[in-house]
């Protein structure tokens, strides 16, 4: 992640593409009455596809085109807390990802206790897991972690008399920061805009007023810690964590922000959530520069990370079409989503989740056998498969609203990976003819190369159809005779997605 390291880079692709060409074949089409088709272009954005008649699409690489590096989504994870425990073959597969960053939780309503005025930091989840447990698994893999400071206790929680909240805030952040160094952000509370009813025992969120005071006390608290430890490692704190991109919430707390005296006041990143695309991904592609907008309108560092903290397409307990086409649609959604984020400049787009505690198609790992994977964790295993390079790729099967098929493609001296997804939602059902050509760069043009795709489709990589061969599936593997380029050609049923790899087998 660039901006984790240096937060005013920016090496991501500030552009979306546009899909204008082809809305002007569309829009003459249309007038002068073509009864027949125009090619696979006009089936994707005009209409669906007549029954069994695949849309036939054109992915084109140039992988001498380099784009810039390329900031691996899968590196970028969740880990949803003490009640959702990886076991030892769940962890070894984590351990491939090359995770950079993780999402972790801690509760001051379950780490202490206002009757008792006494803490337990180890304390037990509802189950009786672990918290230690769990931040150690975290610790393991992943680099650097982003802790989710949550609210005090309901009746801690009162700007009247914030005192003994504060404590509770500082005294958890700075114990949890002893015992995992690696803790670099803090995101302070979670969702404080949601709107929905919530159980008796949960807190109801908070306006925006209220919630930018209990930030301030926030900052107050990061850079206390950071006096009085000193750090390696210095803690970063940002927010709001809102549950969606919700403009009037974000605006009004960077206006508080942008009006806020205090000489200590940091807000080094911004963070939210983002479920509401579906049916129509292509909208992400523009929060980033909405967010440096805002950023600038208000005298505001433009450079300031965005963070979406989750993202997907099934908010709290919904569903699509039933759980076995849910779980194949959820890696489709991720991909598409970041392929989006990716293009925008996205800071970091982080995965939700290892394993849900109530929904399982948001999980990447089944909840009854250790290492049994659903079809979105083999989306990120394809993820961490890309190489190092961001290179160019057009794709003509692809529609305004994101629907249809979507590719990202990679390079580094080695070879090429290309992965492409069909994206339908649970709205579409046109399955896609992809006939992918790779322009070559010059140092692996005229080679011998290998060939290696993966799939992961209704039948393939997908513990649905067949819990014991849930792991990633290769479906193709041959040697080619490169000229200057390399063509294949597959078929991507509705929210499939395939992943294809070239390496030179001269080392």
């Amino acid at each position: 992640m660039r901006s984790a390291r240096s937060p005013g880079a920016a090496t991501r692709l500030r552009r979306v593409r546009t899909l204008g060409l082809r809305a002007r074949v569309a829009a003459a089409a249309l007038v002068l009455g073509i009864a027949l088709t125009i090619g696979a272009l006009v089936l994707a954005i005009a209409s669906p596809p007549a029954a069994n008649r695949p849309v036939r699409t054109t992915v084109q690489v140039s992988a001498s085109t380099v784009l810039g590096e390329f900031d691996n989504p899968a590196g970028y994870q969740n880990q949803s807390g003490p009640n959702s425990p990886l076991g030892p073959r769940d962890l070894h597969l984590v351990d491939g990802l090359d995770v950079q960053l993780t999402r972790v939780w801690a509760l001051p309503r379950g780490y202490y206790d206002p009757q008792r005025h006494r803490y337990d930091f180890d304390f037990a989840g509802t189950e009786g897991a672990s918290t230690y447990r769990y931040l150690d698994q975290v610790a393991g893999y992943s680099q650097r972690m982003m802790l989710n400071l949550g609210e005090c206790p309901h009746e801690l929680l009162t700007l009247d008399d914030p005192d003994e909240c504060r404590r509770v805030l500082h005294d958890g952040l700075a114990a949890y920061k002893k015992r995992y160094p690696s803790i670099r952000y803090v995101e302070l509370f979670n969702e404080p805009d949601k709107t929905w009813d919530v159980p008796d025992d949960q807190w109801e969120g908070l306006s925006g007023h209220d919630y930018y005071e209990w930030y301030r006390i926030g900052y107050s608290v990061v850079n206390e810690i950071n006096r009085e430890e000193h750090p390696e490692v210095p803690l970063r704190i940002g927010g709001p964590a809102a549950a969606s991109f919700d403009a009037d919430f974000l605006r009004g707390f960077l206006d508080r922000y942008a009006r806020d005296r205090d000489p200590g006041k940091r807000l080094d990143f911004i963070s939210y959530h983002q479920y509401k695309h579906a049916a129509d991904p292509a909208a992400v592609a523009t929060e980033k520069l909405t967010v440096r907008g805002w950023l600038d309108q208000r005298g505001l560092d433009p450079d300031t990370p965005v963070f979406v903290t989750e993202y997907g397409v099934f908010p709290g307990e919904a569903g699509g079409r039933s759980l076995s086409k849910d779980l194949l649609t959820q890696a489709a959604a991720m991909q598409t989503l970041a392929y989006y984020y990716l293009n925008s400049g996205m800071d970091a787009e982080m995965h939700w989740v290892f394993r849900h505690p109530d929904n399982p198609r948001k999980s990447m790992f089944g909840s009854e056998v250790d290492g049994q994977v659903h079809p979105y964790f083999n989306l990120v295993r394809m993820q961490s498969m890309m190489k190092s390079r961001r290179v160019a790729v057009t794709s003509d099967g692809l529609s305004p609203a994101g629907l249809g098929v979507n590719a990202t493609a990679t390079a580094d001296d080695g070879g090429v990976a290309v992965l492409a997804t069909n994206y339908q939602w649970t709205t579409g059902d046109a399955t896609h003819d992809v006939s992918l050509a790779v322009d070559l760069p010059a140092g692996l043009a005229h080679r011998q190369l290998r060939l290696d795709r993966y799939l992961v489709d209704s039948t393939t990589s997908n513990d649905a159809h067949d819990p014991a061969s849930s792991a990633l599936q290769r479906v193709e593997s041959r040697t080619v005779d490169a000229d200057a380029t390399v063509r294949t050609t597959f078929r991507l049923e509705p929210n499939a997605l395939s992943l294809v790899v070239l390496t030179s087998t001269s080392g």
